[in-house]
């Protein structure tokens, strides 16, 4: 067992998992959105700002995480019904675009198989249905 206090900005942890690197990637379950990298003490190694040259708007909400073998990270975005990918020095974002009808709602849930190449969302809003995407390399 290991405990990582971290700093009263970051409050609200939702998910974390760590990172090749070590640090911890932590979604911050608020209205404004965060996604940090967190170091092994608690401190704030970076934290995804909405970029100025972005078209993708502030997260709400982010729930799950997920890490790719290049230490991208995705993020259920779950009150924007979507799922992103931000690169690992949380400079750049992008909305991944699934192929699913009615597009994804409320997504609550990720796991990424690597080996398989699945991507797995869970949503929990009116179907509550799980979805699962073949051929998701990242």
């Amino acid at each position: 067992m290991r405990e990582i206090c971290l700093q009263e900005d970051e409050a609200n942890p939702w998910h974390a998992i760590q990172l090749s690197t070590g640090d911890y990637v932590v979604s911050l379950f608020t209205f404004s959105g965060v996604v940090s990298v967190i170091g092994v003490d608690g401190q704030v190694v970076r934290s995804y700002v909405q970029s100025q040259t972005s078209n993708v708007g502030r997260m709400k909400y982010p729930r799950t995480l997920a890490v790719t073998k290049n230490d991208n990270i995705l993020v259920a975005d779950e009150y924007n019904d979507r799922i992103l990918l931000i690169n690992s020095s949380l400079g750049s974002i992008q909305e991944l675009a699934l192929s699913v009808d009615g597009g994804t709602r409320v997504p609550g849930g990720l796991c990424l198989d690597k080996s398989r190449g699945r991507l797995y969302v869970g949503e929990y809003y009116g179907k509550c249905r799980l979805l699962v995407f073949d051929g998701v390399h990242l």
